[in-house]
């Protein structure tokens, strides 16, 4: 056995987890597509692939084949979207207005102006 097929792969480093912001109506698009892939679109592929499993011979029968591999697209886009919602944050009015200062609250703000020519001898 060649020696590149007895090395240990190396692990890959731990992501750093990032602040992601969504939009509130995109946040429930994600949820939306979950919910319709969990409920109804999951459950009708599996009931197709347990009739053509049913049926016989798997290795002829297309039905199966290709069912089986919707049920892992399926699948892989169920683990996406969860990856995606969970630790997102909606981007709403309250942490926009965190940027701007509240009424009755000064703020302080550096401000750079530049000086006319004739008086930049200081």
């Amino acid at each position: 056995m060649r020696k590149g097929f007895t090395r240990k792969p190396q692990a890959d480093e731990p992501a750093t987890r990032v602040k992601n912001y969504i939009t509130p109506s995109g946040l429930q698009r994600l949820k939306d597509e979950h919910r319709f892939l969990l409920i109804r679109e999951r459950p009708a592929v599996a009931e197709v692939v347990a009739w053509a499993a049913g049926n016989g011979d798997r290795s002829d029968n297309a039905d199966y084949r290709y069912g089986k591999r919707r049920l892992r697209q399926i699948d892989g886009r169920i683990r996406f979207l969860a990856k995606r919602i969970e630790p997102r944050k909606s981007w709403t009015r309250k942490l926009r207005d965190r940027a701007r200062p509240r009424r009755g609250h000064s703020s302080v703000r550096p401000y750079v102006m530049p000086m006319p020519r004739e008086r930049s001898g200081w």
